[in-house]
């Protein structure tokens, strides 16, 4: 399986598990109060869009500034998505917090995939496919922990 291949399948995964949690929340929306639906919709979006504009830059060889501007545009639409089901000011939240996971994720993935940014040794040059992988699985991960855990909490 081609690197390429494994990074796609990984972003509808997560797309697939970001969009289930949506129906969740849209289900259970008169449960919560406003407050707790703006944390939910902004630790909600944070996480998923910077998680799919770390893949996203990953699989796609455009340059930065152009993968910014999608991946903003994607956070954005993910936070107004997730902060509409509560009311305006999680709409906001959402927004913003949709929009901040999605550039520091695009940051992130110029890190891992040109770590002369950084000013990592050149020893780290040999290892970048590895290192894809491995950020995209924890941020998978990562993803699936933070859902689990806001899913448990509609629960309580």
């Amino acid at each position: 399986m081609n690197i390429t291949q494994f990074l796609i399948i990984l972003f509808i995964a997560n797309g697939m598990l970001g969009l289930s949690f949506y129906f969740v929340m849209y289900k259970k929306r008169k449960l919560f109060t406003d407050r707790f639906g703006m944390v939910m919709a902004m630790v909600g979006s944070g996480i998923l869009s910077f998680n799919l504009a770390m893949m996203l830059f990953f699989m796609f060889p455009f340059n930065l500034s152009t993968l910014a501007i999608i991946s903003t545009l994607v956070g954005g639409s993910i936070g107004i998505m997730y902060g509409a089901l509560v009311r305006f000011q999680s709409l906001l939240g959402g927004f913003s917090q949709g929009t901040l996971g999605a550039i520091m994720g695009t940051m992130f993935g110029a890190v891992v995939e040109n770590p002369a940014l950084c000013g990592l040794p050149a020893s780290y040059f040999t290892d970048v496919e590895k290192t894809m992988i491995l950020f995209s699985l924890f941020g998978t991960g990562l993803v699936m922990t933070t859902f689990g855990l806001l899913f448990y909490s509609l629960r309580v």
